[in-house]
């Protein structure tokens, strides 16, 4: 599934994710239907792809005396959902595990795609016993019905490894200041974008994109991990204002504070080297966002855009997260294989 991940990134630099898409789904004989999971938005981490595929589910041994373990053995594909039932959990698309039930039981594997769901079930014989009735608890039936985790001061433990895809999308109209059309972003069928140089991509759009990122709060303290261009945002909560003088950068400078639940961070101090939607900015660019956990694996995240210079009156984006708690952040190189293709894109 990381393989899948970084290949994605890739076709998004190169402005060809759709065609690609459709391509690969044809060559693997599925029909482009990108319907997707009841209760699943399509936009919600990968906007596209085939079927979840579950290549392997047994028990070995399949049948056990009581006081004795089997272990399950699994192996998906194309999922970005796998799950046991039976409280075992969210779980890895490869993996094992130990178990021991004290009678029969029959455990099932799901994998969701974003074109679909598969799933297998295995049971596990303890000699003796009568089958075991399925255990209908809310967070065994479906391990994403798990209540949301408190840090120790009491506001929820964003902690864990998300991520938005290309759900962030404004949610006002945004309205220019008069004289300020100079900051459009003009398309150019021959630019692909500042992804391409490697550089940081800003605030919000580091969220946007399709690679994971990973917060760690601790008291006093929010982490940002960007598996993308490997870039963090470390966010002070214990009261402290931004520093009196600010270097302009590319992340600009975060600090953040709670407003019951949600975790509000003030970001300032940015380069006037990024893009916000299709549109340049100053260095008197403003965001503020939220960051507001709704369930055990969602996280709802809203972003207030303002520069005095560039628009009449802040707009929003905003977008929802994926907890992954399978998932870990994993090393990005854009820089190694950074190449020019100008030419293959120049009309001969």
């Amino acid at each position: 599934m990381r393989f899948v991940k970084r290949a994605w990134m890739a076709i998004a630099l190169a402005g060809v994710i759709v065609s690609c898409a459709a391509a690969q789904q044809a060559t693997q004989g599925q029909a482009p239907a990108p319907v997707p999971e009841p209760g699943r938005s399509p936009v919600l981490g990968f906007p596209m792809g085939p079927s979840g595929k579950i290549l392997e589910f047994r028990a070995e041994p399949s049948t056990i005396h009581p006081g004795q373990s089997a272990t399950l053995h699994w192996h998906a594909v194309n999922a970005d959902d796998t799950y046991l039932d039976e409280c075992l959990g969210i779980v890895a698309t490869l993996g094992s595990v130990k178990v021991s039930p004290a009678a029969t039981t029959t455990y099932t594997f799901t994998a969701k795609g974003r074109a679909g769901t598969d799933k297998k079930s295995v049971t596990v014989t303890v000699a003796g016993t009568t089958p075991a009735p399925p255990n209908t608890g809310p967070g065994c039936v479906d391990p994403h019905n798990q209540p949301i985790p408190r840090a120790s001061d009491g506001h929820p433990d964003l902690s864990g490894v998300y991520i938005a895809g290309f759900s962030l999308r404004p949610v006002d109209n945004i309205q220019l200041k008069p004289g300020a059309e100079k900051y459009k972003v003009v398309a150019d069928e021959n630019d692909l974008g500042q992804g391409v140089t490697c550089v940081p991509p800003g605030v919000p759009a580091a969220t946007m994109q399709p690679y994971p990122l990973q917060i760690v709060q601790k008291p006093g303290l929010v982490v940002i991990l960007y598996e993308a261009y490997h870039i963090f945002r470390v966010i002070p909560t214990d009261g402290r204002p931004h520093p009196d003088d600010l270097d302009p950068t590319y992340m600009g400078n975060s600090v953040g504070h709670w407003e019951g639940d949600t975790l509000v961070v003030d970001a300032t101090g940015f380069n006037d080297k990024t893009f916000v939607g299709s549109y340049r900015h100053t260095t008197a660019y403003h965001v503020i966002e939220r960051y507001h956990r709704s369930s055990y694996d969602t996280l709802d995240y809203e972003a207030t855009i303002d520069d005095p210079n560039v628009f009449a009156a802040p707009w929003k984006q905003s977008s929802r997260m994926r907890l992954h708690p399978e998932w870990q952040i994993q090393e990005y190189v854009c820089e190694e294989n950074n190449k020019n293709y100008e030419e293959l894109l120049i009309k001969k």
